[in-house]
């Protein structure tokens, strides 16, 4: 998995209201801050999504995203890597077919 130190810090990125955008071995992954529009007095978090490859997030099915708040702090930034880590793990059988077969099933 790629290292902590790839997800940046909450103060020089996320709250400048930066998305990271990555992908490692077949799991592309999104950390962002994240309101709910719904609640405007509602805390930010850190949304993290996770999604098997080819496809960029705004072009894969919502249903193939799995997708997890934590708490919008550093140590929130630090579960947000343990739990990308412990998914990858989890799940490497999907990660490794999205990564040698991105398109199966598609045509």
């Amino acid at each position: 998995m790629n290292t902590r130190k790839s997800l940046y810090d909450i103060k020089s990125f996320y709250n400048k209201k930066a998305v990271l955008k990555a992908s490692f071995q077949g799991m592309r992954y999104q950390l962002e801050q994240y309101r709910d529009p719904e609640n405007e007095e509602a805390e930010p978090v850190l949304r993290t999504t996770i999604w098997p490859e080819p496809f960029c997030f705004e072009k894969t099915d919502p249903d193939k995203k799995t997708i997890r708040d934590f708490v919008y702090t550093e140590e929130g930034l630090d579960e947000a890597y343990d739990w990308l880590c412990q998914i990858y793990e989890e799940r490497s059988g999907e990660w490794s077919e999205a990564r040698d077969n991105p398109y199966k099933g598609l045509f």
